[in-house]
């Protein structure tokens, strides 16, 4: 009966490819365990590894690359299980002790927010990962010559045959490929039949009942290997006609004892290596609920394996190049393609361990979009069709492959798509949900938010979270904008100092007023919504000059701000530390942030204690302007100039706006020392206290 899994596989063991094989085998085998249950019910699916920190991206950890395809998996539970929560973890170890590794993961579970993976470093940093559009480069030096010797798998037919065709009419390199498709020639009066359909009937018309070979799946496997025969005879006429010398071996990539008996004898004819490009694959797809350890076998084994022999074979070599054909399918995940997106992350993970070691080498891995042609069935072309994803042409993504070799040695890992947006690969449903726990011993100072004795939820923390949420749905779309915050009903925490509370963040795109908002809510166990707000971007850049000190402030005539009265709050909610004044116009103090005030925790979207500190500032205020206690219910727009905690104290500014029966409303910034605006809460509302 679990509905929840934590692989902590990945962060163990010495990362050969032997050990990592088992831990994807393992990891494999969890998921499929949890399948059923979790696609109908719900729950955790949290993944574990050590590759740098970094999902292994700047290649400082090349013992540990072969384990990268623990998070390829992870982002594909996450298309098939919506209604899990997923996240993928890199924690790297470094010296750190067990605890010390522990503390960090847990701490990302309870503090990490929504972001569906994120990178650990020892040295405390935290990484999360996007793609950025950057264009092509053409490198300062001609490393594909005619001398150049290219050995690749998977050439002589589909997409990476029409690769190195375009490769072969540009440079002209003596190109060996290896594959496991035998180019015999046909047998005599088959070549009107030009499709799969075409030859099966024919071959069926020349079959007798009493053949061995003449039941209708021999015949259709016969009609495959005639139709994969031509296509790599006619992949070796087509180099040959380019340009390129070519030689072909009948080879299984798996086996490296006959990959590397292959490159011998190339070498004894052309002399040595001096670039890879790995393009074979197979696919079997399926859900993980349905795929079988054979075919999560077979999908792993061709990728991996086959990089594992080539690289072996060629260790002596001067390789200059190397290229390994992946899939988007590892980035950003693909139901139905667990194992495919696993070994293409493994390949990006090595790719960029490699071009660590090998800085003079050329090393990409091109996460490739869907082709028109080669693995991309018709049905499978509809279907990207109606889903709005355009596939690449075979010329332009030849034509791109070979520009990629052309480039500058850098960055390893690249995503080519057709039209000028990845995420299209990636369709934007309604984000997935973020779980909170909130206990004491995570969060503490929630004890010090108490009315009438009991821990209540401050709306300053429920900003931070709904920023922390927009951080990870909205990525890199420029300044931040809570809108419309509304208190539904107030979040009490009574079992603060026990159990705790398990409370979610939700969700849901089509925000009213926004064609790019998204609107959220925190909802308790129970599912009853206590806040919500709209997330969004496009705050224009504050003036300064605005936010002057208010008209008319005066101390206020009383000993202590904080008399149980206004200011309920306790000593790790003190965050009004110097209060300049107060007047009818508004207010102006100097607040702590989350540092100042020892709140444990390293990620901080936004500062939630100089946040509640303005908030603070309002309740004063408002006691004077109305003579009266009271609360926040509503803030219009919290507009988010700069991120994460602030740096000791910064200047607090309210303007007051309107004052009325029920309540008052105003305005209020967190100013930097260097006078910039870091925030703006604009339209807070407040709402006497119920006495």
């Amino acid at each position: 009966d679990a509905r929840g899994v934590v692989h902590l596989g990945g962060l163990t063991g010495g990362g050969t490819p032997d050990h990592a094989r088992e831990v994807h085998r393992s990891v494999f085998r969890a998921a499929r365990a949890v399948a059923g249950q979790a696609a109908e019910r719900g729950g955790l699916f949290v993944t574990v590894q050590d590759t740098g920190g970094d999902f292994g991206l700047d290649g400082h950890a090349p013992d540990r690359a072969w384990l990268g395809g623990v998070a390829g998996l992870t982002r594909t539970v996450a298309k098939e299980w919506p209604g899990v929560s997923v996240k993928a973890v890199d924690c790297e170890r470094g010296g750190r002790s067990d605890e010390e590794v522990a503390e960090a993961i847990v701490r990302e579970l309870l503090e990490g927010g929504p972001d569906p993976e994120a990178g650990l470093r020892a040295d405390g940093t935290r990484t999360t990962l996007r793609t950025v559009p950057a264009p092509v480069r053409p490198g300062s030096t001609r490393r594909i010559t005619s001398e150049s010797v290219i050995v690749a798998t998977g050439g002589a037919r589909g997409v990476t045959s029409a690769a190195l065709l375009d490769l072969a009419r540009t440079h002209r390199p003596r190109i060996v490929l290896l594959g496991r498709t035998a180019p015999a020639p046909e047998p005599a009066g088959l070549a009107s039949a030009a499709d799969e359909p075409a030859l099966t009937r024919l071959l069926a018309e020349r079959s007798t009942e009493a053949a061995d070979n003449s039941s209708p799946a021999r015949i259709a496997a016969r009609a495959r290997e005639i139709l994969a025969a031509r296509e790599v005879r006619a992949t070796l006429a087509g180099l040959e006609a380019a340009g390129s010398p070519v030689r072909y071996v009948q080879v299984d990539v798996r086996d490296g004892d006959a990959v590397a008996a292959a490159l011998r004898d190339v070498r004894d004819a052309w002399g040595p290596v001096t670039g890879i490009v790995h393009g074979a694959g197979v696919l079997a797809d399926k859900r993980i609920a349905d795929k079988t350890d054979e075919q999560v076998e077979q999908v792993m084994s061709t990728k991996v394996d086959g990089l594992r022999a080539l690289l072996a074979a060629t260790a002596d070599d001067p390789l200059d190049v190397i290229c390994l054909f992946s899939s988007v399918a590892a980035v950003f995940g693909n139901a139905g393609q667990s194992d495919y997106a696993m070994a293409n992350e493994i390949l990006g993970q090595v790719a960029s361990a490699e071009q660590a070691r090998r800085p003079g080498c050329l090393v990409r891995c091109v996460a490739w979009g869907p082709w028109r042609g080669g693995m991309v069935t018709p049905a499978l072309a509809g279907h990207f069709g109606r889903s709005g994803v355009p596939l690449i042409p075979l010329e332009q993504g030849a034509a791109a492959f070979t520009a990629e070799l052309d480039g500058p040695a850098g960055e390893a890992r690249v995503v080519l798509v057709a039209g000028d947006d990845p995420a299209a690969l990636s369709p934007a449903g309604d984000p997935r949900p973020a779980q909170l726990l909130v206990r004491a011993d995570n969060l503490p100072q929630l004890a010090d938010h108490a009315l009438t004795g009991v821990p209540v939820l401050p709306v300053a923390m429920v900003l931070n979270w709904f920023a922390g949420a927009a951080t990870a749905w909205l990525p890199g779309a420029g300044p931040l904008v809570l809108r419309d915050l509304r208190v539904y009903q107030k979040c009490t925490l009574p079992e603060l100092a026990g159990t705790g509370h398990r409370l979610t963040v939700h969700g849901s795109r089509g925000a009213a007023g926004s064609s790019t908002g998204l609107e959220a809510e925190l909802r308790g166990e129970n599912g009853v919504a206590h806040f919500r707000a709209v997330l969004d971007t496009g705050a224009e850049e504050p003036d300064p000059a605005t936010w002057g000190s208010p008209d008319g402030l005066k101390p206020l005539d009383r000993s202590e701000l904080y008399d149980g009265e206004s200011l309920f709050h306790g000593p790790r909610f003190h965050s009004v530390r110097s209060l300049h004044g107060v007047s009818e116009h508004g207010a102006e103090a100097i607040v702590a942030g989350v540092r100042d005030l020892k709140w444990s925790g390293e990620h901080w979207p936004l500062d939630p204690a100089a946040m509640d500190g303005a908030l603070q500032l309002a309740l004063l205020w408002a006691q004077e302007a109305l003579d009266a206690a009271t609360l926040p219910m509503a803030v219009a727009e919290c507009r988010v100039y700069r991120r994460g905690p602030v740096d000791g104290t910064v200047r607090c500014v309210l303007r007051g706006r309107k004052v009325h029966s029920t309540g008052a409303r105003c305005d209020a910034a967190l100013i930097d020392a260097d006078g910039a605006v870091r925030l703006e809460l604009l339209g807070v509302e407040l709402v006497r206290r119920p006495s």
